[in-house]
């Protein structure tokens, strides 16, 4: 086999570096069920407990067999424990989600990053940087004439 080969990062399989190879792999079922498989895991979690929760269980996969539509099937392949671990998950969101909405509806008072304290050129001339190495804070030269006053520069 010469030349580059094409990899496919859903399938995880090499294949012929060539345009209609690389179609005919594309449009392919494996490739498409591979890739739907991986996109569902950034599905948000609400929606696919929505959708789940509505289906019945397939009796074929829940028993250990093999379910020929695999994620096209009408029934679902998640057990009861499955769908409670996505309730969790679901409500673990929602009370972020609401603690979010919480922090940002409070008052000037709330906790604010060093970047966002200072909104106009006179707070910014208050704020003095008292933590920073020697190396980094700004140059002061009446302290550098104290300190060599007999210096000539030239």
């Amino acid at each position: 086999m010469g030349g580059r080969s094409y990899y496919c990062d859903y399938c995880c399989c090499f294949i012929k570096n060539d345009v209609n190879v690389r179609k005919t792999h594309n449009s392919g079922l494996i490739h498409k069920m591979t890739k739907l498989r991986y996109m569902r895991r950034f599905e948000d979690p609400k929606k696919v407990l929505e959708e789940e929760s509505k289906k019945e269980p397939c009796t074929r996969f829940l028993n250990g067999k093999y379910c020929k539509f695999d994620l096209m099937c009408n029934s679902t392949h998640f057990n009861e424990q499955q769908l409670k671990q996505l309730r969790k998950i679901v409500e673990a969101q929602e009370r972020t989600q609401s603690l979010k909405t919480t922090t940002t509806a409070r008052d000037d008072n709330s906790v604010k990053l060093p970047w966002q304290r200072f909104h106009n050129k006179n707070n910014i001339k208050k704020f003095k940087i008292k933590r920073l190495p020697e190396s980094l804070k700004p140059i002061n030269f009446n302290r550098m004439r104290n300190d060599c006053p007999n210096v000539e520069w030239g």
